[in-house]
């Protein structure tokens, strides 16, 4: 309430500034003709209604009546019966009244009432206000529409975020208990610290997880979470590389985004139709430029999905989520070769904020 009524002064008062400008303006520039500022001050202010209601009625009743829908023709129409009225008054208001009470000895009177140059001059005279208040009115109406659209865009583009996110939550937690339960089977003595593994990465997802940004360290963090959960699982059947360099311990990515990378990794890397399992991940973070890479041993005979397949919940996802937080800020190239696959991720961090 209190918001309305400051805009509805505000617009007062820009409206009250407008009207003061034109006077000032035509007076000081008819005016310098002869220096009769006075004079030309008085016929303004005499004229004026029959520029101010143009004015309105085509701000407040044809503009978003006819012209925002685009119902040109009526718009056209009724504008064009505006003009052609407001010019004969105002031709009609000057011949009767401004030409004797100011120019009765030039005998502008005793030219014919519908001389039409006459006429059309007073239709520039009286539609030069309201052309100005339409360029005003229409920049106005445009940037707020610009406005409201990138603000519905950003929250379109928000809620795709969430939602991708949420689906990255039980994905994880699938794969994780998967691991959990392969150990309970085996009656491995890692399990207690496999379920404490978890407890902390639940931790981390329900509370951490909910802020828009967390520091490329905490990710990291919780990616050798992962790993030690993987490790357990593995055992010495899985050999695990990991390093890290970061300059900057303030640069923010979106959380759980280099999870699904990793993931992925076990996934193939892990196999046990290989002797050798390998995984290596490296991530390097210099000058706000972000490499991320992760390589992992790979069966001659591929039975697991692919990265593109359909069943890949977790890089897809990452992938959408990629387009919409960076969107030409980022490269990712896979490449897959007989033994081995590799995915490398570049970001420019620097245009990342709060």
């Amino acid at each position: 309430m209190i918001e309305s009524v400051l805009n509805t002064k505000n617009r007062i008062y820009y409206h009250i500034l407008f009207w003061l400008v034109y006077i000032l303006f035509y007076t000081v520039f008819w005016g310098s003709y002869e220096g009769n500022y006075y004079d030309q001050f008085l016929q303004l202010l005499f004229l004026l209604p029959w520029k101010l209601i143009p004015t309105y009625i085509t701000l407040y009743y044809l503009m978003p009546k006819y012209l925002y829908p685009k119902k040109m023709v009526m718009y056209v129409l009724l504008s064009l019966l505006l003009a052609i009225s407001m010019a004969l008054i105002d031709r009609y208001m000057n011949w009767r009244f401004i030409y004797r009470w100011f120019y009765f000895e030039e005998g502008h009177w005793k030219d014919h009432v519908w001389y039409f140059p006459k006429v059309l001059n007073s239709l520039l005279r009286v539609y030069t206000p309201v052309f100005v208040a339409m360029a005003i009115k229409l920049q106005r109406f445009y940037y707020q529409k610009d406005q409201i659209n990138k603000a519905l865009e950003k929250e379109k583009v928000e809620t795709e975020l969430k939602f991708l996110k949420a689906q990255i939550h039980p994905h994880f937690l699938f794969n994780t208990l998967n691991s959990i339960y392969s150990l309970s089977l085996a009656k491995s003595t890692q399990t207690p610290n496999a379920v404490l593994g978890l407890s902390k990465f639940l931790d981390y997802m329900l509370y951490e997880c909910n802020d828009r940004l967390i520091t490329v360290d905490k990710e990291w963090e919780q990616l050798m979470n992962l790993v030690e959960l993987e490790r357990l699982r593995y055992g010495e059947h899985l050999t695990i590389s990991t390093t890290i360099k970061d300059d900057n311990k303030e640069s923010l990515i979106p959380p759980l985004l280099l999870l699904p990378f990793v993931e992925n990794a076990f996934k193939h890397g892990a196999d046990t139709l290989i002797a050798d399992s390998w995984i290596t991940i490296n991530l390097k973070l210099e000058n706000q430029q972000l490499q991320f890479m992760v390589e992992n041993s790979k069966a001659s005979i591929e039975n697991e999905e692919s990265l593109d397949s359909d069943k890949n919940i977790g890089l897809k996802n990452v992938k959408r989520r990629l387009d919409l937080f960076f969107p030409e800020k980022h490269q990712l190239k896979v490449l897959e070769e007989p033994d081995s696959f590799l995915v490398k991720l570049e970001i420019d961090l620097s245009g990342i904020h709060i």
